[in-house]
């Protein structure tokens, strides 16, 4: 005759003590919900880290003190041009340009400077972010062949899709220096300061950068600091410097577009 009160036992669902073994039933259900919530977070994982963009290959150059002399020149943004017709941004360490540092200076009858700092560098776009730690981080120099002035070459009117980013970071002080997670940071490195950088990039990766201003050549205005870091459209003319490129901006033009990669 069987007993009542296994029978009842067995009709209960199963009860988890800690100090018993895992019951069959529990086990049955509690493996594969481990294992699938596990191979889910991997997938996550993959998904989200598939979309994030490329590092790049810049760098910041924090262990070796560079010294360069040439010509400062303030417009639109703080310029040092050697004589090997290079340009190098000029920034202050932090999240701030150099405007201030170099407003002491006579640019228009002693535009000569040895410059002491770290190189920040990308794809040939150069920064110095002066070392104020230096006893003459900027120092006024006489130059036996002094750098010209490059005349600006006016390349045309045009239509250009891409992301307005902070150069300091972009170049190389972080990686990636781009995209909608820097948004704030580039906005507080170009409220500081640091020359604002439209970043257009084409279907092979390639890209090219224009430093930006509104369209009679000045500073890009905080009105307009809300496309920071945004995919936008925008026209201007396009003038060439030297080796550098700059847009100046219709800033009515500006208009954001739905896709994070232009």
């Amino acid at each position: 005759m069987s007993d009542p009160t296994n029978q009842n036992n067995a009709d209960r669902d199963p009860f988890y003590v800690g100090y018993l073994p895992l019951p069959a039933a529990i086990k049955r259900f509690i493996v594969p919900w481990v294992v699938g919530n596990f191979v889910l977070a991997l997938g996550i994982a993959a998904v989200a880290a598939s979309q994030h963009r490329e590092p790049g290959d810049g760098k910041w150059e924090t262990n070796e003190l560079l010294s360069l002399s040439g010509r400062i020149t303030m417009e639109p943004y703080p310029i040092l041009r050697t004589d090997l017709n290079e340009s190098y941004l000029l920034v202050e360490q932090g999240k701030i340009g150099a405007q201030k540092r170099l407003s002491q200076y006579d640019l228009l009858n002693e535009p000569f400077f040895n410059v002491n700092g770290y190189l920040i560098e990308r794809d040939g776009r150069r920064i110095i972010e002066i070392d104020a730690t230096h006893p003459d981080p900027v120092e006024p120099v006489w130059i036996d062949y002094p750098t010209p002035i490059p005349v600006p070459v006016d390349l045309g009117t045009h239509t250009l899709r891409g992301e307005i980013v902070d150069p300091k970071c972009y170049l190389g002080v972080m990686q990636p220096g781009e995209g909608k997670t820097h948004k704030v940071c580039a906005t507080l490195c170009i409220s500081g300061g640091i020359p604002p950088m439209l970043l257009v990039r084409d279907k092979q990766g390639n890209t090219a950068a224009y430093l930006v201003t509104d369209e009679q050549g000045q500073p890009f205005p905080a009105s307009h600091y809300e496309y920071i870091a945004d995919p936008i459209e925008v026209t201007g003319r396009v003038i060439r410097e030297g080796d550098l490129l700059i847009l100046r901006a219709d800033l009515a033009s500006i208009r954001r577009l739905s896709s994070d990669r232009p």
